[in-house]
């Protein structure tokens, strides 16, 4: 029987993807009984290093199989202490929670999400004392973007088709449904992948295999995927847009045929009413926030609309859902999508009206005073800081504090570090 690799994939707190790896003997036809012993004190937010003995092991039987590609088999995880119990602090639990917490009110919610990614040759970087660079090599544009006309352009680069091809087999092959993908706005080949709606710990654990499936895929194809919010100056950013309707049986709770519904309306009121504090869950990197500006559809106040492709929170006129286009993928799956639920909710049980939708392009134009979303991580996590109540029926208090200090450090310390930007607009000091 030939030797292959197992690798469980998990998030830490602040919204990094780990992973932990195990040889085995072909494919893993049972998942049961496997644990994998880790350092939790070397894991952001999972212990101290005097109580550090935690395991990974899988939490599903979904399996992306890219042995073909001699890159293994890949499986969502989650943390356990080393006596078996659930970590308190693993987001998936969290997700796992809130999930219960909504049958027990009656409630089942369906999220899905439109994954924004570029794709290039090879991203080489440096940041040293003396030596800082980003050298992206692209590959070749065809005609149609050279022109600037790329969003779902029908001659997609034959460098693509290929790999994209082979990703959509495997995804689709093992559970995690993709609805579509295509080319999106940015010039330097930018794609979106739609996965398909599911629960929220569902749609967690397929984001994290969606990421490492199209990494690996890419990869071995000489490409290389770039999920950063906002990589390239004077493009377009990726976002992680995220679809969500609330459901009693086979009833859809935000629509009342075509109409949205006052329970759809005060779950839009909720997202709104909490809008900047849940940045810091949807928007968790420095890096965000420079995705966040005019100019290149991305959100950047405070409101929502039918149709409307300007507004951080949209009902499509397909309908069926509510869109949240603020997140990126730096956003941990399982705590973001965890903290719009919480957000909706609160809307819903305290009944805030969103105001009237609005109908115009809220870059050009703003009737009234529309508040602006964080314009940096800091700002986010102030706004954490003193408006986290709507998520204390699931978030622990002690992870809510943690990742508010270990977030403003980290935005304190990147801000701290010299770019070359800064000689570029001071070079008289140079």
């Amino acid at each position: 029987m030939y030797k292959t690799t197992l690798h469980i994939l998990f998030t830490d707190v602040t919204g990094a993807h780990r992973r932990v790896s195990i040889s085995i003997n072909g494919k893993p036809e049972i998942l049961e009984g496997i644990m994998i012993g880790v350092d939790g004190s070397s894991i952001p937010g999972y212990s101290s290093i005097e109580k550090s003995d935690l395991y990974v092991k899988p939490a599903s039987s979904k399996i992306i199989d890219l042995s073909r590609f001699n890159k293994g088999y890949w499986v969502p995880g989650k943390i356990v202490m080393h006596d078996g119990r659930e970590h308190p602090w693993d987001p998936r639990l969290i997700a796992d929670k809130l999930t219960d917490e909504l049958h027990n009110e009656g409630y089942i919610s369906r999220v899905g999400c439109e994954l924004e990614f570029y794709v290039v040759e090879n991203v080489e970087y440096r940041l040293g004392r003396e030596k800082q660079y980003l050298l992206v090599r692209n590959i070749s544009r065809n005609s149609i973007e050279k022109l600037g006309r790329s969003h779902y352009a029908s001659n997609v680069s034959l460098t693509m088709e290929e790999p994209f091809t082979e990703l959509i087999n495997v995804l689709n092959g093992n559970a995690v449904t993709v609805s579509k993908i295509h080319r999106e706005n940015g010039f330097s080949s930018q794609y979106e992948i739609s996965l398909a709606p599911s629960s929220l710990v569902g749609l967690g654990d397929d984001i994290l295999l969606a990421i490492a499936s199209i990494r690996e895929v890419l990869r071995s194809y000489g490409l290389t995927s770039v999920f950063l919010p906002k990589p390239f100056i004077d493009d377009y950013g990726s976002g992680l847009h995220i679809h969500v309707s609330l459901w009693s049986g086979d009833r859809n709770l935000f629509f009342d045929g075509s109409e949205l519904s006052n329970i759809g309306r005060y779950f839009i009121g909720g997202i709104l009413e909490h809008a900047e504090s849940l940045t810091a869950f949807t928007n968790p990197s420095t890096n965000s926030y420079r995705r966040l500006i005019e100019g290149f559809e991305a959100p950047v106040y405070v409101s929502w609309g039918i149709g409307n492709r300007s507004t951080m929170v949209r009902i499509p006129l397909n309908g069926g859902r509510i869109e949240i286009r603020t997140p990126d993928a730096s956003m941990n799956p399982y705590l973001g999508l965890s903290a719009i639920i919480l957000a909706g909710l609160d809307g819903v049980k305290r009944k805030i009206d969103p105001g009237d939708p609005i109908s115009y392009n809220v870059y050009e134009k703003r009737e009234g005073k529309l508040r602006r979303l964080p314009r940096s991580l800091e700002e986010a996590v102030e706004y954490l800081i003193s408006d986290n109540e709507y998520l204390r029926p699931i978030f622990p208090r002690d992870l809510l504090e943690y990742y508010a200090e270990i977030k403003l450090r980290e935005a304190r310390r990147i801000r701290s570090i010299p770019g070359i930007v800064d000689y570029i607009t001071l070079e008289h000091l140079a």
